[in-house]
């Protein structure tokens, strides 16, 4: 699959209306996100998106950002 489904049931919809329907999703992901993370959500397949995010964190790792706890999981707890 190489790009994300609209969904995973079969549709009855015709082509075009797909289209345009994928069309007004790359719209609200360019306006909510930016063209990049549109382009990785969309586009790339699971693989390709996967290896990407973990490039973005090595690259940002060598850059002096500090990786955030991830609460609950990160947090020390006192028992």
């Amino acid at each position: 699959m190489k790009r994300a489904p609209l969904t995973y049931r079969r549709t009855t919809l015709p082509k075009e209306k797909i289209a345009r329907l994928r069309e007004i999703e790359r719209d609200f992901h360019v306006r909510a996100f930016g063209e990049e993370l549109a382009r990785v959500n969309l586009d790339l397949t699971k693989e390709e998106r996967h290896c990407y995010i973990d490039w973005m964190r090595e690259t940002a790792r060598r850059h002096g950002v500090k990786a955030e706890q991830r609460f609950p999981y990160d947090r020390e707890f006192e028992e």
